[in-house]
């Protein structure tokens, strides 16, 4: 069952942009890929430091979880897509994704499909780094722009 999820994780997301007006998809596809570079970075530093512990994954990864090059660059052209023309909508927007991600899906879909194991960071500390990546990819997006 954790094979499937994390397969579906990887592949299904991409599928949800085929119902978008592709023009603006491609033009937040920069900031979704920016944003795999600093998560997979983040991923390596948690292994360092132990944040948290890969316990069930693809036969092709080794140290971070598939949900990061499928879900999770999907769901950032998805809250650009629909609230990037309003920062205060696009801040909030992700304050309340950051929030589920960290106290919902993590500890209870996560964590209990054994994707990985939270070890030396708590669901709050999560929660505080997710939220420190929104302004950075919105200054990146920013700057893309121009």
């Amino acid at each position: 069952m954790t094979q499937l999820l994390l397969w579906i994780t990887l592949i299904a997301p991409w599928f949800v942009l085929f119902f978008l007006d592709l023009k603006r998809v491609k033009h937040f596809l920069s900031v979704a890929f920016f944003t795999i570079v600093l998560t997979s970075i983040f991923w390596q530093v948690a292994e360092i430091w132990n944040w948290w512990e890969i316990t069930n994954n693809l036969f092709f990864l080794t140290n971070i979880s598939a949900f990061n090059y499928g879900l999770l660059p999907v769901i950032t052209i998805l809250v650009f897509y629909y609230t990037y023309q309003n920062k205060w909508l696009f801040f909030g927007t992700n304050i309340i994704i950051d929030a589920i991600q960290a106290f919902i899906i993590s500890p209870f879909i996560f964590e209990k499909f054994g994707l990985y194991q939270m070890v030396n960071m708590g669901n709050f500390g999560l929660y505080l780094l997710l939220l420190g990546f929104v302004p950075i990819i919105y200054l990146y997006q920013r700057w893309y722009d121009k």
